[in-house]
């Protein structure tokens, strides 16, 4: 026989239980106080629903009357008097009772990013001040004149405060003196209805809104703050406007400590008493990562067919826009811990479907959300969309399956490393200037030959594509998530080995490390694919240029103090495309604080402050790889001393002396160079 509950609704969990319950093969009768109340409920054949307020005796007749197997009490954690009424007509009836318990610690949940309940609790009005001085948006207070003084220090208070206070002359002189304006002031006399709670928390939006034409109410809400003063101080009217408004509302004092479930505990007692299996239905559960392309029409015909089947749709405020003519429920969320929360918490739901721009697998928050799923009790299955990149190369007539991708959104990327060893690069750019911005660079590195071919606002009414010369786009900008395409028939791929020639180099009268010691030098360094190389005393900047060169996703320094060196580093960097190379004018190790903390460092040259110079960069990155070359025994000598000073690892000390052939007359003589000690730690 199929069993017969009742459930107290009225709350989030209320609303909740409700959709749990109507999947379960039960008849449900639900209460809620009010019209609007029922206006959240779900609707289903195996569901009734009454909306009036019952006393403790018309609770006994109504039980008694339906024959019910269980009452579920999911009313308000501050409803005392109802709870009670629901407890007792049990009791009296004989039916079984089950309180639904709230998770207070909502408070905790906002300020770590991680929801928006409705109601917040704290304990005291020092925790009350507190939290909203981690918010930014106005506050309707209404707890009376007496704690407005403690409110009054809550930041930007005369500006964000709102208070309802009496209609006395005294208490509106003590508003004023505290620094309240008039316009922020109600002077009424209670008890308020909803409508009129209602009617002054609209009054304070719009105000709100006409004071701060650059603020939204969606990004910074308004909060009303009160204390649990019973039905015979409004409080439950309150509650009632608040969630007609969709504000939220912080609650002074913890509600009374009841014994009861959980909303979570509550799935899986309610599921043991029905007779479902719930721990196999935990298993079932489906979610459905969904590229959606950049437009409703890129919208595949599996995806469709999945959004057609979920439950829910969760996505961000747009991807949910997109998705309206599904007329499903929605979570707007792109926090992947609380969608990850939410579905957890939600077993009434079999199939979740998850919203993502573009195509889940390239450069999508698909990857972030699976990361959370991990090890949780979710069938994950995976929808493709048409990325950007794939969509406007076919626009162009481009094939795409040899092109090199990078990313210039939110990050700083060296792109003429990039282009400089790609026929074909595509980036996807950040800003409106980027486009502006890498034209002139690309100028300046000489590359002012390559073709490129923009691509802004793909698949929208006013798609731009466009495509021409550097020098045709530095002075234009396009919308901020645009693609770059660019063609280098004359690009060189990176070698195999270090080694550039000598003669590569713009050499003057600096220092210049040689070509064979450099290989050495480069190989012993052991550089990574996003190295933070220092080339301390880096000369013509030889060094530093041709590391540049094998790690374009990396970053390299050339510090030098030499103003003739400063000028070929510049010469050279130019000359051999290496934007990835930052050039340092000075002397280590105080020319270094600024810097980022490197990877690896090359001491070609310290001035004589080879001690503070490795002090500096061990205490900083104690994992530093460090390569050091000198030419005297005495450089020697006191890099072993540092090494046992510092309590260094052993290094490796190879010396070098290359010969190389020069002509004289019709034979060819070896010329040897100095030998070069070089040391590794």
């Amino acid at each position: 026989m199929m069993k017969n509950i009742l459930l107290f609704a009225g709350t989030t969990e209320g609303r909740l239980l409700a959709e749990y319950l109507i999947h379960q093969p039960v008849s449900l009768h639900v209460c809620v106080a009010t019209e609007y109340g029922e206006k959240l409920l779900p609707s289903a054949p195996s569901m009734t629903v009454s909306s009036h307020r019952m006393d403790a005796h018309e609770m006994v007749d109504f039980i008694n009357g339906r024959h019910f197997d269980l009452v579920l009490d999911a009313t308000h954690p501050y409803a005392i008097e109802v709870s009670a009424n629901i407890s007792d007509a049990c009791k009296k009836t004989q039916v079984p009772y089950l309180r639904i318990l709230r998770d207070c610690q909502a408070s905790a949940d906002v300020l770590s990013g991680t929801g928006k309940p409705s109601e917040m609790f704290v304990d005291t009005t020092e925790q009350a001040i507190d939290f909203l001085n981690h918010q930014e948006g106005p506050v309707f207070l209404t707890t009376g004149s007496k704690t407005l003084p403690d409110f009054m220090q809550m930041t930007n208070a005369s500006e964000r405060l709102f208070v309802r206070i009496l209609p006395n002359a005294e208490m509106l002189s003590a508003c004023a003196a505290l620094g309240l304006p008039s316009s922020h002031i109600f002077c009424m006399q209670g008890p308020f209805d909803i409508s009129m709670n209602t009617a002054t928390i609209q009054h304070i939006c719009k105000r709100w809104e006409k004071d701060h034409p650059n603020s939204t109410l969606t990004e910074t809400p308004l909060y009303m703050v009160t204390k649990q003063s019973g039905r015979t101080g409004g409080f439950d009217e309150k509650l009632e406007a608040a969630a007609q408004a969709q504000i939220p509302v912080l609650i002074i004092g913890s509600p009374v400590r009841e014994k009861g479930l959980s909303l979570s505990e509550s799935y899986h007692w309610l599921s043991n008493w029905i007779g479902t299996d719930d721990n196999k239905a935990s298993t079932d559960q489906i979610v459905s990562l969904i590229g959606t392309g950049m437009s409703s029409d890129q919208l595949t015909l599996e995806a469709d067919r999945a959004l057609k089947n979920c439950d829910i749709i969760i996505g961000a405020k747009r991807m949910l826009e997109m998705a309206e003519h599904y007329h499903k429920p929605t979570f707007c969320s792109y926090n992947y811990p609380a969608i990850t929360d939410y579905m957890l918490s939600h077993p009434e739901y079999r199939h979740f479907a998850v919203l993502f721009s573009g195509d889940i697998g390239f450069y999508s928050g698909a990857a972030g959300l699976r990361r959370c799923l991990e090890g949780k009790p979710f069938k994950i299955e995976s929808f493709s969309g048409i990325s950007s990149p794939i969509h406007f190369l076919n626009t162009i007539g481009k094939t795409w399956s040899d092109v090199h991708l990078i990313s210039c959104h939110g990050q700083t990327a060296s792109i003429i490393s990039h282009i400089r060893c790609h026929t074909k690069t595509l980036a996807l750019l950040g800003k409106p200037e980027d486009v502006s911005n890498i034209s002139r660079k690309l100028m300046d590195y000489g590359l002012s030959n390559v073709r490129i071919y923009i691509g802004a606002d793909l698949k929208q009414p006013d798609e731009q594509i466009v495509s021409g010369n550097p020098a045709d786009f530095l002075h234009r900008t396009f919308s901020a998530l645009s693609l770059l395409y660019i063609e280098n028939p004359n690009a060189e791929p990176l070698p195999v080995t270090y080694g550039l020639p000598d003669d590569a180099f713009i050499r003057g009268k600096v220092p210049m490390t040689k070509s064979e010691i450099r290989s050495i030098v480069l190989s012993k360094l052991k550089l990574t694919k996003n190295a933070i190389l220092f080339d301390i005393g880096a000369g013509t900047g030889s060094i530093a240029i041709e590391a540049a060169r094998q790690i374009p996703d990396g970053r390299v320094y050339a510090i030098e103090r030499n103003p003739d060196g400063l000028d070929l580093i510049k010469e050279n960097s130019l000359k051999l495309q290496a934007d990835n190379l930052t050039i340092v004018s000075g002397t280590a190790p105080e020319c270094l604080d600024t810097l980022p903390a490197a990877t690896h460092a090359f001491i070609g040259g310290s001035g004589g402050h080879l001690k503070e110079i490795m002090q500096l960069l061990y205490s900083r990155n104690p994992e530093i790889r460090i390569v050091i070359t000198a030419i005297t025994l005495e450089t020697i000598s006191q890099i072993m001393t540092l090494q046992k000073e510092m309590s260094l690892p052993e290094p490796e000390i190879v010396q070098l002396q290359v010969s190389s052939a020069k002509k004289a007359g019709p034979y060819h003589l070896m010329q040897g160079q100095n030998p070069v000690y070089i040391v590794s730690f």
